[in-house]
């Protein structure tokens, strides 16, 4: 996935809003501090803790209906020197389709794309509805993963009876014959594994290990964050 303009860089200042950032930002007019859209509301564990971590951001168009609204959207941080990571939950989903659709050949399915944001379970939105090589319909959650620990992408970063849900919904859709993936896409290239967060959210975990004893499927897929965009490294290993 390549982004739409080159990103611009920035300078980590504070977070005071779930969907807000506060960044010093070097554009061609000059420097300047402003908010910024940060469309992660995780903690952001191991990717943006520290002021003076570099950002990178994408500029928003201007909004005549919302002309005092956010011009700069948080994409990648750089917690450590080289080590950039994708911020931006929202780019996972697309990446996730285009893995799905065939347009990644070491991750094709040959699955045909049904939908995305269709409603199912109980006040869910699945994130892409696939249908597989004999028409079966695939209910594919996806999940962006950024926390890091040692070699291990973790997820949740935070405590998310949400993610719960949706794995009891999936579930429910197996049971009415349905196949049902849970894909994380890791957006930092220095993991080996993935792993649920047990220590953040215990229950997550026990869940996450229920559904696949009843038929849920799990998979994961590392990226490579850079000034480009976010490019495919392989499949990694889900260690339940």
């Amino acid at each position: 996935m390549r982004y739409e303009a080159p990103l611009l860089s920035a300078v980590f200042r504070r977070r005071e809003k779930r969907f807000s950032v506060l960044a010093h930002i070097v554009t061609p007019e000059g420097e300047e501090e402003a908010w910024c859209h940060c469309p992660n509301p995780g903690r952001l564990t191991s990717c943006l803790e520290s002021p003076g971590t570099p950002l990178f951001l994408s500029v928003l168009p201007f909004n005549p209906k919302n002309p005092g609204g956010y011009r700069f959207r948080t994409e990648q941080s750089e917690p450590l020197p080289g080590v950039r990571v994708g911020i931006n939950p929202n780019r996972a989903n697309g990446l996730a389709r285009d893995l799905l659709s065939g347009k990644v050949p070491d991750f094709a399915s040959g699955w045909i794309h049904a939908g995305s944001e269709v409603p199912y379970g109980q006040r869910s939105r699945v994130d892409h509805l696939f249908r597989d090589e004999k028409g079966r319909p695939v209910y594919v959650e996806v999940k962006s993963v950024t926390y890091r620990e040692g070699d291990r992408a973790l997820f949740p970063d935070a405590v998310s009876e949400r993610a719960i849900r949706h794995l009891s919904d999936l579930v429910d859709r197996i049971r009415e014959g349905d196949r049902a993936l849970l894909l994380f896409v890791v957006q930092r290239a220095d993991c080996r594994v993935v792993q649920p967060a047990d220590l953040i959210h215990p229950a997550y975990g026990s869940e996450l290990r229920k559904a696949v004893k009843n038929g849920l499927e799990v998979r994961a897929a590392s990226f490579l964050p850079d000034g480009e965009g976010l490019h495919y490294r392989g499949e990694l290993e889900v260690v339940l």
